[in-house]
């Protein structure tokens, strides 16, 4: 099972919405979505709405760790939107334990806010206050997944992760750079080898933070460069890997669709001669041929699509 890992902004949203049924038809991937805006604003009603029209199952992380919401509680508006939904809807509702989570104080209000009809899925970024306050957690609560991240010894939570049918690890496969003209020049790079190995090492399933990476950025500014991530299967049973594909005439910030062309002209080049033909490497073909730029959210968006399908594809095998 495949769990990836996205914040509620626009066109994450949007990606998600495109390929409910997609991912719908597979019944492998369920994501995990961090909403960084109140959900009347940010696409999140309609995305999840989507989801659960083609039976994606997901889960909804009710304690952002970034963006407006970010908070160590319930916030009230995402309390708020949860009590509006019918209970029948089999949403899986996550919390974030970091350092200095107090597990106590979170439940607590997880409770008030939500109840315990739902399923609680406990997200693992790093250890709590006191580890022994996590086992507490079996009792009374309908309990989901336990998503770990890669960088947490796993014996710390062996007592929560050794059921087949609840651990998930949880990896980190981009590394960014701080200006996007780093990438030029930068090698293809392994991004994610645990489709290959979740089972054998005891985990029910594996996430990642897809061509994003878990570094979180508003964005909303001209770049001096264009650079498209992408990943790719460079054969059956091989671990992902990650290219970058950078613009050259980066002096300014001037022409930004030129700059995208450039980098998009790389990508397609690789695209034909790897052969792969996901639905969102075919549209960047069509950009390329037409010379048309379509916006620097929806080339991130075909970037998220392409990795969702692969590994939808992947697992389907």
């Amino acid at each position: 099972m495949y769990f990836p890992y996205l914040r509620g902004k626009q066109f994450e949203l949007l990606a998600l919405r495109e390929i409910a049924p997609r991912l719908g038809s597979s019944g492998r991937v369920m994501p995990i979505i961090e909403p960084v805006r109140a959900p009347a604003d940010s696409g999140l009603d309609r995305c999840l709405t989507s989801l659960v029209n083609y039976s994606v199952g997901f889960v909804l992380v009710v304690n952002p760790n970034v963006g407006e919401l970010q908070s160590r509680t319930i916030p009230g508006v995402l309390a708020e939107y949860i009590a509006d939904r019918d209970q029948e809807e089999s949403w899986n509702i996550g919390v974030i334990i970091e350092e200095g989570t107090d597990v106590g104080s979170l439940l607590q209000s997880y409770i008030e806010a939500v109840g315990t009809g739902r399923t609680l899925t406990l997200i693992h970024k790093s250890l709590a206050v006191s580890g022994e306050n996590v086992p507490a957690v079996e009792n009374g609560f309908r309990r989901g997944f336990d998503v770990v991240s890669d960088d947490i010894k796993s014996r710390h939570l062996r007592s929560l992760t050794s059921k087949a049918d609840r651990g998930v690890t949880l990896h980190d496969g981009f590394v960014p750079e701080k200006r996007n003209a780093n990438y030029i020049g930068r090698q293809e790079t392994t991004f994610n080898e645990d489709h290959l190995y979740y089972k054998d090492e005891g985990w029910f399933g594996f996430g990642d933070y897809l061509t994003i990476g878990a570094e979180f950025s508003e964005g909303g500014f001209s770049p001096r460069a264009v650079a498209i991530h992408w990943t790719y299967e460079p054969a059956v049973g091989k671990p992902i890997m990650i290219r970058s594909f950078t613009s050259e005439s980066n002096g300014d910030v001037s022409n930004v669709g030129g700059k995208f062309l450039e980098a998009a002209g790389k990508l397609v080049a690789f695209l034909n001669a790897h052969n792969i033909q996901t639905d969102a490497a075919n549209i960047m073909r069509s950009h390329v041929f037409n010379h048309t730029y379509p916006g620097l959210g929806v080339v991130k968006k075909l970037s998220i699509l392409n990795h969702l399908q692969m590994m939808s594809e992947i697992l389907s095998r």
